[in-house]
């Protein structure tokens, strides 16, 4: 049995209402106006720093088939220097406080980009309301536990429906019915234990390939943040071209590395047949490897679906490595020092 009394912060209520979360930015965010001209850009920045930046990189992937213009993900304090009046800027801030993000939106402004803030109040929606900015500020209330992290359905909805609404992206079909989706898959919770129990005393390896390559990178997070365990993630079938020949050196890698194939039916077929092989030179390696495959009815909803279940996999990992999900102490010690300095 898991100790959930190690949960201070309410880690598991926060992902149970993942789709009460995505319920709620559905019912909001068509009230919410539109820059102005977003139709009409280039291409699209998304501003955001950690969970934040989360929503770019998940959509960036699910959408690479049918974006019409590229998307890029800025975790800096200054945006790509090809930002100009034909960009539209996604600033996305959870908190609405942070530094980097917020320097980017001084900049995205001085530029003339069209800007779009997304955040839960904070300085962000301050300065969208003195410079009437278009803006979806939202009350967190399904986020008990108050991390960004586990608040993924605010920013991966909101920024999926602002660039459908800006027809850079087709509308997400049966978008109404994901809410129910998820929560009939939370239903299947228990049968993910066997697999966070493989990944104890584990450094995760993810492999995943195309539109959940984004979404692999958000739980990776997760297993850093709630389960304090290190993780890594790769993608087919890039990983063929390198990494097969990285698993000599060194000699103990094999005790630690544990292998998790996400496969999906939606993958292209010629991806698809790369799995059984690559499994195959894992396991002659001497690498431990399971396989965890997605059911849902679309790319969107594969995505979601792995982002529940990643996250709910990170919880159950930090049970088993006997710490508490909730606080991020390494994290908060260094935002301390560096506002000391």
């Amino acid at each position: 049995m898991l100790n959930s009394s190690l949960d201070s912060l309410g880690i598991l209520s926060s992902l149970k209402q993942f789709p009460l979360q995505c319920k709620q930015v559905i019912r909001e965010i068509s009230q919410q106006p539109l820059p102005p001209q977003c139709s009409l850009v280039d291409n699209i920045v998304v501003s955001g720093m950690g969970g934040s930046a989360l929503g770019g990189r998940i959509i960036g992937s699910l959408e690479r088939q049918t974006l019409k213009i590229p998307l890029v993900v800025s975790t800096e304090y200054h945006l790509p220097r090809f930002v100009n009046a034909k960009t539209l800027v996604v600033v996305s801030s959870y908190s609405g406080n942070t530094e980097e993000t917020i320097s980017s939106l001084a900049e995205a402004r001085a530029r003339g980009a069209q800007v779009f803030i997304i955040a839960s109040g904070g300085k962000l929606e301050q300065l969208a309301d003195e410079h009437h900015l278009p803006a979806y500020i939202f009350h967190p209330g399904h986020n008990p536990s108050g991390q960004p992290r586990m608040g993924l359905g605010y920013a991966v909805v909101a920024l999926a429906a602002l660039l459908s609404r800006c027809q850079i992206i087709e509308p997400i079909a049966r978008l109404g019915e994901l809410p129910e989706f998820l929560t009939q898959k939370q239903a299947d919770f228990d049968s993910l234990l066997p697999l966070a129990k493989f990944l104890v005393d584990g450094i995760p390896v993810l492999v995943t390939s195309e539109h959940l390559k984004g979404a692999a990178h958000a739980v990776k997070n997760m297993f850093n943040e709630n389960s304090k365990n290190f993780s890594v993630t790769f993608d087919l079938p890039e990983l063929n071209h390198h990494l097969m020949e990285g698993l000599a050196f060194p000699k103990a890698a094999h005790q630690y590395l544990k292998f998790v194939f996400i496969t999906s039916p939606k993958y292209h077929p010629d991806v698809k047949k790369r799995y059984p092989i690559t499994q195959d030179v894992v396991s002659k390696q001497h690498y431990q490897y399971l396989t965890h495959e997605l059911d849902a009815p679309s790319r969107f909803f594969e995505v979601m679906q792995f982002l529940q279940e990643g996250a709910y996999l990170s919880y159950c990992l930090a049970l088993l490595n006997g710490i508490d999900p909730g606080p991020i102490p390494w994290v908060d010690y260094f935002k301390d020092e560096v506002g000391k300095r």
